[in-house]
């Protein structure tokens, strides 16, 4: 006759530790880290030109326990996202865009024409140039091809997360 015993108690308090750990949002930290983390590549992953606002638009948002949504609410990233006219969503004009209102569209050469607009003094073709119509610009696809790092920023900080647990 064989006797066997076991002794359970390191395994039932790693149990407890790990139950105690993920009930009531314990995934909330893991989830952050890796939400900020693709924030920051977002933001070096967005075009620059002059003031840097759609960069700073980006911001996590938490939606739950254990949940984080990444947005930009920027109308500037919608088109750099899903692109304009020709080369983004097909318009009735044959992909162009033309001015609502006037003759002609204001095209801002310099920083201080695209944030002011038009004021007397300006030069034509050095602060401004005039068209009568433009041609859109090509999708950026920057959230779209970010979709995969994503999970793969997750995915480290959960790997990571759970080796602490299991310690």
């Amino acid at each position: 006759m064989i006797r066997a015993t076991a002794v359970t108690a390191g395994a039932a308090a790693t149990l407890q530790r790990v139950k105690l750990a993920v009930q009531d949002g314990g995934f909330d930290v893991p989830v952050e880290i890796a939400a900020f983390k693709c924030r920051t590549e977002l933001i070096e992953r967005t075009p620059k030109r002059w003031t840097g606002l759609t960069r700073r638009a980006w911001e996590v948002q938490k939606i739950g326990p254990g949940a984080r949504m990444v947005t930009n609410k920027s109308k500037v990233m919608l088109f750099l996202e899903e692109g304009t006219g020709n080369a983004g969503t097909p318009t009735s004009n044959g992909g162009y865009i033309y001015p609502k209102s006037k003759k002609l569209l204001f095209i801002p050469k310099t920083a201080s024409a695209s944030i002011t607009g038009w004021r007397a003094g300006m030069k034509y073709g050095i602060d401004y140039i005039l068209a009568r119509r433009v041609r859109g610009i090509k999708a950026h696809r920057i959230v779209a091809g970010f979709r995969d790092r994503a999970r793969e920023l997750l995915k480290v900080e959960m790997q990571s997360f759970l080796k602490t647990l299991f310690k």
